[in-house]
């Protein structure tokens, strides 16, 4: 079975940045399963390349159904992994996905070929990360930084922490490839 690599960590750390850049590295052969959420794309966000939209009532028959492997409601919106989506991905490759920790604790408890990479950095840069958001409202930014300090609580069970302060992209992109990179040259013995 293919690996599973998940980043979790708190908003505005750069996970969906991070696996932007690494699903570019041609050497990783790294895919992406796509979210499914119940939140109105945001603007550029495309229709299955981004994430699959959802109506509440299309995501409610799936979690009834029992067709996600994670699912979870935050700030009013549901967010979620469909098992179709990660099986199709993972007979392509490994796959690289973001989740909060209790999605990647799901997965891992389902897929045991998972990897939890937590990233981490500064409170005040998390902060004006998601101030400078676009889209951002002052009431989404207010539950956004509640929650900070619960998210940050994940790394305990990740199994690394790699951290992404202000100006450091390329050092974090990197440090996440060569963590991917080893568990995948581990995986060939």
């Amino acid at each position: 079975m293919n690996p599973i690599f998940i980043l979790v960590g708190p908003s505005g750390v750069g996970k969906s940045t991070v696996q932007e850049r690494l699903l570019q590295d041609r050497e990783l052969h790294l895919s992406r399963a796509i979210t499914s959420t119940t939140r109105a794309p945001r603007p550029g966000e495309i229709e299955g390349v981004d994430f699959y939209f959802l109506t509440n009532e299309a995501f409610e028959g799936l979690v009834k159904t029992d067709g996600f492997v994670e699912w979870v409601e935050t700030f009013g919106r549901r967010y979620g992994t469909t098992k179709q989506e990660l099986e199709a991905r993972l007979t392509q490759g490994p796959v690289l996905m973001v989740a909060d920790i209790r999605g990647a604790r799901s997965i891992k408890s389902q897929y045991p070929n998972t990897h939890i990479l937590f990233l981490d950095a500064p409170r005040e840069a998390l902060v004006r990360r998601i101030e400078e958001r676009p889209g951002t409202t002052p009431e989404d930014l207010e539950r956004r930084l509640k929650k900070i300090d619960e998210e940050k609580a994940g790394a305990k069970e990740a199994d690394v922490t790699l951290y992404n302060p202000d100006g450091e992209l390329e050092t974090t992109v990197e440090n996440v490839r060569r963590f991917i990179s080893q568990q995948l040259a581990g995986s060939l013995h």
